[in-house]
């Protein structure tokens, strides 16, 4: 099933489709503001401002017909020629209810994205990881350090323009440049990858 947007409508109305309970309470959440609903696959994202992302997650936390009660995981994706560049996501489930939702916000270098952990207690590793490999501006988080690299790091490995390191992995398709001719096999494949063809 392609994307497609959708509006916040009575579950019936959308059958199979998850996270109508979640719309229905955002909608009337944040009325005014600018809110983006995506469907694929019977999954629904629903993109809010970043700064009402507390109130969004505090809401369907306590709201008795919404229960999402359960953080699955917090992940981003980095667009770097997009303004803003991350989209972060947060899944949350209800058990009461069956019942999933993604909210997602967009920030930049700069953004400040609030900890969900004082919310979400299970939030906490995901967010330090988005710190650790995004380099996210998470603020009131209780710890907020590097979880997977060393605290000397230098940048972000997880951004799109992120430079690595290291040496290349040779591939047919680049044997010259990543193998010495000492160490390149006697038979490359094609008549322009090498002077030597299989007989």
């Amino acid at each position: 099933m392609a994307k497609e947007r959708i509006t916040a409508a009575p579950a019936s109305e959308n059958p199979g489709v998850e996270g109508q309970r979640a719309l229905e309470l955002i909608f009337r959440l944040l009325p005014g503001d600018a809110i983006e609903v995506l469907v694929q696959h019977r999954q629904t994202t629903v993109f809010i401002p970043v700064d009402r992302l507390l109130e969004v997650a505090a809401a369907l936390r306590d709201d008795e017909a919404a229960a999402y009660e359960m953080p699955v995981t917090m992940t981003c994706s980095d667009w770097p020629e997009r303004i803003p560049r991350f989209e972060v996501m947060y899944v949350i489930r209800s058990l009461v209810h069956n019942d999933l939702i993604t909210v997602a916000v967009r920030a930049d270098e700069d953004t400040e994205v609030p900890s969900l952990a004082g919310l979400f207690p299970g939030m906490g590793w995901h967010e330090r990881e988005c710190y650790d490999l995004f380099g996210l501006r998470i603020v009131g988080h209780p710890d907020l350090t590097r979880i997977l690299l060393p605290d000397d790091w230098e940048g972000h490995p997880l951004r799109k323009d992120y430079v690595s390191f290291g040496e290349p992995v040779a591939f047919t398709h680049n044997l010259e440049w990543a193998l010495s001719s000492h160490d390149r096999p006697e038979y490359l494949p094609g008549a322009v990858r090498g002077s030597v063809e299989r007989p």
